[in-house]
Formats: structure tokens, C-alpha cells, sequence
């Protein structure tokens, strides 16, 4: 509405002051240059200033879900830009989401938080907003409602989570296909000398009690294989 007053007054002005011939007429034409100038000076103390404006904030939670294709692997991957400080971070929040959403780079801060008891995303905005509805009906057009002052992202990860950037994650994959077969035969004889050990130890141990032997020696293979090529993708 504020437009409309400053577009109708500076257009008043203008013809009372081109026509003006009588006192009245010319005292009407300065009225008319003063609702300009005045309208104009909330344009731009809103605009600016954020006159009949208010700051809100709004805290979301998210949960987490790996970032990897690899369902195996718990991952959240970051972009870095310029030298390497600022991060874009592409999270996913549930597993029927296609694309990783990144975190945008505006007004935006992102923390991330490791050995958490849940992997969730916590996300807290800070936005301009009008101060009620008059305020709204003036400035409606002169200004963006909810417009963003800044965002906070905080990521908690569990302790099985990894966090790489997206160059490592590659490496990563790269490397894991590169040795998965040998990794299946390494774990095979892994598992085979566990469960050897473990029958020399108990040699009546029964069926149930070799799985759980199995089990357990699969996992620990597996954390020290992938423990090895992390360390080789994150050089």
C-alpha cells in the first residue's frame, strides 16, 4: 500500500504543480510532496532499518539418515568451498529421499557434533518478520516477510558415523570395490581361525554358540577392513 500512496502523490505533484495558478493549488501541491517525501522515508527505513519489523526464530529437528548409497556404510558428506573452511553440507532425512539436500551458504552456520546417542539435524532460523497486519497491509510489497537473518545447523552423528568430504566418500567407494573380493576371501580365513580358536577353547560348543562365533568375528573383520581404507581414503 505504501507504493501506492508514494506512486499517487509523486503523480498529484506533479500535475497540481504543473497547473497550479492559485494559492490553494500550490499549497496542495506541496501536501502532495511531502506524503512523497514521507512515504518514501518508510520505504526506506523499512527496507533498510526493518522499521515494523520483528526478529523470530524457529528450532526444527530432524532425524538423520546416511548420506552413502551404500546402505552399509553411515555417512554424512560435506562440500568444501574456497579454502576449505566453509562446508556445504548434503544430508539426507529419510530414506525415501533420492538426493542429499545441501545446506545453503547465505546467513548460514553449520556444526557438526560426533559420538551422539542419535544422528539427527537440528536447524535453527532467525527471520524478519512484519510486526502485525497493519504493518503487513503498509509495507506488503516494499519488503520481504520472512525474510532470513541467519541459520544454524547443527548435525549430531552417532559413533559409527562417518563424515567426509565428498572427494573421500568417492575414494572411498572406489576402494571398497576395488577389494571387495579380496576382503571376502581375507574374511572368510579370518572368521575360520576365530571359530578354529574357539572350538579348541570349548570343543563341545554347539551349533547356536559357533554362529554367535561367526558373527561376532564377520563384524570385527569388517571394522578393521574398513577402519584400513578409511584411513587410505581420508590421506
Amino acid at each position: 500500500m505504501i507504493f501506492v500512496v508514494t506512486i499517487i502523490s509523486v503523480l498529484a505533484f506533479a500535475l497540481t504543480n504543473i497547473f497550479a495558478k492559485k494559492t490553494w493549488q500550490t499549497i496542495l501541491s506541496v501536501a502532495f510532496a511531502a506524503i512523497f517525501l514521507i512515504s518514501l522515508g518508510f520505504i526506506t527505513a523499512n527496507d533498510h532499518y526493518h522499521y515494523g519489523m520483528k526478529k523470530v526464530t524457529e528450532t526444527t529437528t530432524q532425524t538423520l539418515t546416511s548420506t552413502a548409497d551404500n546402505k552399509a556404510m553411515k555417512m554424512l558428506i560435506y562440500q568444501p568451498l574456497g579454502n576449505g573452511k566453509e562446508k556445504i553440507y548434503l544430508y539426507k532425512t529419510n530414506e525415501s529421499q533420492k538426493k542429499p539436500k545441501p545446506t545453503g551458504t547465505d546467513h548460514v552456520s553449520n556444526i557438526v557434533k560426533k559420538d551422539q546417542a542419535k544422528s539427527q539435524l537440528q536447524t535453527t532460523k532467525t527471520y524478519w518478520v512484519y510486526k502485525n497486519d497493519t504493518i503487513k497491509f503498509w509495507f506488503g510489497l516494499s519488503s520481504k516477510n520472512h525474510q532470513l537473518i541467519k541459520e544454524k545447523n547443527t548435525f549430531d552423528v552417532q559413533k559409527d558415523w562417518l563424515v567426509l568430504s565428498t572427494d573421500q566418500a568417492k575414494k572411498l567407494a572406489k576402494l571398497v570395490q576395488e577389494n571387495k573380493t579380496t576382503m571376502q576371501t581375507a574374511a572368510q580365513s579370518f572368521v575360520q581361525e576365530k571359530v578354529k580358536a574357539a572350538m579348541m577353547q570349548n570343543p563341545s560348543m554347539d551349533q547356536t554358540a559357533q554362529q554367535k562365533v561367526i558373527q561376532q568375528a564377520t563384524a570385527e573383520y569388517q571394522q578393521q577392513a574398513m577402519k584400513k581404507l578409511i584411513a587410505e581414503a581420508t590421506k
